[in-house]
């Protein structure tokens, strides 16, 4: 079953639904130490739930995206135009709805994938945006570059292409996907010390799986998968802490990030093990 823009458009989900999902994205990372896993696991939902996962998702990128504000920001800090909090957040808010339609795309599309131009403009936004927390003004200029080449006419045209179409996955499917992430986590977990790339591949699974369950409690809430949610947005934001002290460690110099192993912190490593084992 393949689906066009006229299907994916249809039935718009409301702006307090679009509220909502917002809202609990900007709190994906949010750390809550007293966080639990719920009492059973919460993967098991209709084909119209994993269809409407990834509507809503691209409603919220849809009706969130401006090209010409992103394009602005990204020649102002390429320039070398340091950002004020107000084109900070604002480079943030549109980021962070790219990245929760490309977790859309790997959780919902039949291939898990997300498409190449979409894939390529999130990822050179990811890079532009860890140049400048880490103040490296050549990297800052050399992902400017980047972005707004993905930002012309024709990569537009082809990432408004790839947006407007879905096979949606099979629910079946979709369970082996999340019960082959969870072993890939687990295959992680039994190594002595990861890489920072590693890191970055496990903390891309738990933030999958927190976008799965935003989608699913805005619309059909349930306290399952809100307190999954919570429980993924801890471990997610404790690992994207972790994480940025790669990044500036790897800006100076410190850390080799592709090869330097160091060993996965207590309070993830022991969050990750209850997940994993949660599924299995």
């Amino acid at each position: 079953m393949k689906l066009g823009a006229e299907a994916l458009a249809a039935v718009p989900f409301s702006k307090a639904q679009l509220d909502a999902l917002y809202r609990a994205i900007q709190v994906n990372d949010v750390i809550d130490e007293d966080a639990q896993l719920p009492a059973a696991a919460t993967s098991h939902c209709t084909q119209n739930q994993l269809i409407d996962g990834f509507r809503i998702s691209r409603q919220l990128w849809r009706e969130g995206f401006d090209p010409d504000v992103l394009i602005a920001l990204v020649e102002k800090v390429g320039s070398g135009v340091q950002f004020g909090e107000h084109d900070r957040m604002a480079f943030k808010h549109i980021r962070a709805k790219f990245k929760h339609l490309r977790f859309a795309f790997v959780l919902y599309c039949e291939d898990h994938r997300c498409p190449t131009v979409f894939k390529a403009l999130t990822t050179s936004m990811g890079h532009l945006q860890d140049a400048f927390k880490g103040a490296d003004l050549r990297a800052v200029r050399r992902h400017a570059v980047v972005s707004k080449f993905f930002l012309t006419w024709l990569p537009q045209l082809i990432l408004n292409r790839e947006v407007d179409r879905l096979t949606p996955c099979e629910p079946s499917a979709y369970r082996q996907f999340v019960s082959e992430q969870m072993a890939a986590l687990r295959f992680m977990l039994e190594k002595d010390a990861l890489t920072g790339h590693q890191f970055h591949a496990a903390r891309k699974i738990v933030s999958r799986q927190v976008s799965f369950h935003d989608d699913m409690r805005t619309i059909l809430p349930s306290p399952e998968d809100a307190a999954m949610s919570r429980y993924l947005g801890t471990i997610n934001g404790l690992m994207g802490q972790y994480h940025d002290g790669l990044v500036l460690k790897r800006a100076t110099g410190e850390l080799d990030y592709a090869r330097t192993g160091f060993e996965l912190p207590a309070s993830i490593r022991q969050r990750l093990e209850a997940l994993v084992n949660f599924y299995s």
